[in-house]
């Protein structure tokens, strides 16, 4: 499991300072072993432009303040990304979240909304050139945003072809990786990054969060049971019709049936819980379950 924690870091510099580094750092991140508590800020230090993948089901849940906090400080741009926008529906969408801007609603498996982010990021590198780096050459696009929100897919998309690794498992990026938009655009991609004063490993209510927008895996998670029983108190009626099971939202209860339905029995004849709740949790992250 990767966990990017905050980590101090001085924005006090000025602006001419940071550029001359830029160029020679960018250079040599391949080079580098993965710092993970330093690459957020080395992210939002080296990129004019920074995209913050949120996932369309969950905008407030994996928004980091943090984050957004330490790119208004820094000065440099940022677009919101609403990705999994195929797993929603757009009327339910929070109101309150729809006015952040400026903001772009996307679908990687669908191929929409790549266009109007691509002339975003073009429009927006264009109020930014001055302050480029000159060595650089380029405008330079940081992608932050929680583990498993799609940041990966999101270059892909970009780019129209597999460029950056992707994978199920919430912390798939293993560093940051580099790729061309544009002769003069470049994109730098991140492991996904969890707020610092969100997250704690003893922290139950924390971690059920975390696995609700798959900022944590099924498969990596301690006692899933227990991110089962969160789920069913927000989402037991969509939950309960996916598996064609009446639970009456009891979480026990549909761990059991579903359990016995599918054959996932341990010895005596027992329903393995923690399997029944792993399978539950992998449908809900992998989107089978639509919210």
């Amino acid at each position: 499991m990767i966990i990017m924690q905050r980590q101090k870091f001085s924005y006090g510099k000025k602006h001419a300072s940071s550029m001359v580094s830029r160029s020679t750092k960018l250079g040599n991140m391949k080079k580098e072993r993965p710092k993970y508590p330093e690459l957020a800020d080395k992210i939002i230090q080296m990129s004019d432009i920074i995209l913050e993948v949120l996932d369309a089901r969950f905008i407030n849940e994996t928004r980091n303040p943090e984050l957004e906090k330490k790119i208004i400080e820094s000065g440099k741009k940022i677009i919101y990304v609403f990705n999994k926008s195929d797993l929603i529906d757009m009327k339910k969408i929070d109101k309150q979240m729809i006015s952040l801007s400026p903001r772009v609603f996307v679908s990687c498996p669908d191929r929409k909304g790549g266009k109007e982010l691509r002339n975003k990021i073009k429009i927006t590198s264009y109020n930014v050139k001055d302050k480029v780096d000159k060595k650089l050459g380029k405008v330079t696009v940081g992608i932050v945003g929680y583990p498993n929100t799609g940041k990966s897919s999101i270059i892909n998309l970009l780019v129209g072809k597999p460029i950056a690794g992707t994978g199920a498992d919430a912390g798939f990026t293993r560093g940051i990786q580099k790729a061309n938009l544009t002769s003069e655009i470049v994109l730098l991609d991140s492991p996904g990054v969890i707020s610092s004063k969100e997250y704690s490993s003893s922290n139950l209510a924390a971690i059920s969060r975390h696995t609700k927008v798959g900022a944590r895996s099924y498969s990596q998670i301690k006692n899933p049971e227990i991110a089962v029983n969160d789920l069913m108190k927000e989402f037991s009626a969509l939950i309960e019709k996916f598996y064609g099971i009446s639970a009456k939202g009891n979480s026990e209860e549909l761990i059991e049936k579903l359990g016995r339905k599918k054959g996932i029995l341990k010895k005596g004849n027992l329903v393995d819980e923690d399997k029944t709740a792993r399978l539950i949790l992998k449908d809900w992250q992998e989107g089978r379950i639509r919210a």
